[in-house]
C-alpha cells in the first residue's frame, strides 16, 4: 500500500476532512458540498480556498500539494536588476 495525503486527513463530522501535519496541526480542510447540484469537494489550504474537485482523493492531493509547495522557494520574482551596481 502506498502512503496518499487522504491517509493524513481526520474525519472529525461527516463530510469533512482535516489534513494535518506531523505534529498534529491542521493544514488544510476538505468538505463535501453542492454545487449547482453536483456532489463537490471544497478543498482550503490554511482558510484560503484552492477550488473544488470531483472527488475526495483529488480534492487531498490538492490540498497536500499546496502543503509541500508552501515548504519551498517562493515563487519565481523575476532576475534582480544588477544595471544600479557600481563599483
Amino acid at each position: 500500500m502506498r502512503w496518499h495525503p487522504i491517509l493524513a486527513a481526520d474525519e472529525p463530522e461527516p463530510g469533512q476532512w482535516h489534513l494535518r501535519d506531523a505534529y498534529d496541526r491542521e493544514y488544510g480542510r476538505v468538505v463535501i458540498v453542492r454545487l449547482d447540484g453536483a456532489v463537490r469537494y471544497r478543498a482550503e489550504f490554511r482558510g484560503d480556498l484552492l477550488g473544488y474537485a470531483t472527488t475526495l482523493r483529488g480534492a487531498c492531493e490538492h490540498v497536500h500539494a499546496a502543503f509541500v509547495r508552501s515548504h519551498g522557494p517562493a515563487p519565481f520574482a523575476g532576475y534582480p536588476a544588477f544595471d544600479s551596481y557600481r563599483r
